[in-house]
Formats: C-alpha cells, sequence, structure tokens
C-alpha cells in the first residue's frame, strides 16, 4: 500500500498543491499539503475504485480543505488572509504569463467555481465534478459555460 501511495503522490502532488493554494493563507499551504495527504493515506484502504481516481482526490482534497477553512474561520485567520490576499493580487503586467493570469481570474472567483475550474482544466467530467462537490451535472456545465464567458470578457480583446 505504502507503494501505491507514494505513486499517487508523485502523480497528483501537483493537483494537491494547486487545492491547497486556492484554500490556505501562503504561510499554510504546506500545512494543508500535508493534511491532504494524510487524510489520502487514511483514506486509502476505502478506495474501491468506483470513481477516478482523481475524483476522488479531490473529494478527499477539497473537504479537507474546506474543513481547514471552517477552523480558520472559527479562529478569525480566514479574515486576515483574505485580506492580505486581495491586496497583494491588483492588476497584470503586460506581458503576463498564462500561469500569472490564471491565477489572476481564479483570484476573483468563489471556492466552488474555483473547484470546478480546476476538474474542468484537469479533464474531469461534469458527472465527475458533480460527485465531488454535489451539485448537478447541468449545474456543472453551466458554471463552466459562464466561466468560459467571463474569461473571454476579462481577459480577451
Amino acid at each position: 500500500m505504502q507503494i501505491q501511495f507514494e505513486q499517487l503522490v508523485r502523480e497528483h502532488l501537483g493537483r494537491i498543491r494547486q487545492i491547497a493554494r486556492r484554500y490556505a493563507a501562503a504561510a499554510a499551504v504546506d500545512d494543508l499539503v500535508q493534511e491532504i495527504l494524510l487524510r489520502l493515506w487514511r483514506s486509502l484502504p476505502g478506495f474501491r475504485g468506483e470513481a477516478r481516481v482523481e475524483t476522488w482526490i479531490y473529494r478527499v482534497a477539497l473537504n479537507t480543505a474546506m474543513t481547514n477553512v471552517k477552523e480558520s474561520i472559527r479562529r478569525r485567520e480566514l479574515q486576515v488572509a483574505l485580506t492580505a490576499r486581495s491586496e497583494s493580487g491588483q492588476g497584470l503586467a503586460a506581458g503576463a504569463s498564462p500561469a500569472d493570469v490564471l491565477a489572476d481570474f481564479m483570484r476573483g472567483l468563489g471556492d466552488i467555481d474555483a473547484s470546478v475550474l480546476m476538474m474542468y482544466l484537469d479533464g474531469l467530467t461534469a458527472d465527475e465534478m458533480s460527485a465531488v462537490l454535489g451539485i448537478s451535472a447541468n449545474a456543472i456545465n453551466v458554471r463552466i459555460n459562464r466561466l468560459k464567458q467571463k474569461f473571454t470578457d476579462t481577459y480577451i480583446d
């Protein structure tokens, strides 16, 4: 099982870090990544393979991240983190990289839309996203179309 988990981490660490960056303050990203990895390790024996590995990872990672956010709200750390985050990300320089443009776009999204966008970019289907987020596949498709339009309106001349 350890070898299987190490392989899983090697293949999906970037996805896990992206989720952690979305839901945690910069100073707490590594802690959230560790918490996600711990929860993945603990839930690996119960993974039955009924869904794709990516879907399972998103479900565990997003649930862990959401729990982390709820705890931060209780401690009032989230308010400080959001304030600092919004002050640091104003505007893009000319010639910004695609990664910078994507990061800027995601900063302006709510948690659900950001999660949908990350899963969409990773190639998950609407049904798989629905299983992770608990909203209908039709609602996922509507969100994707709106995200595409918002991106086009904001970044395409």
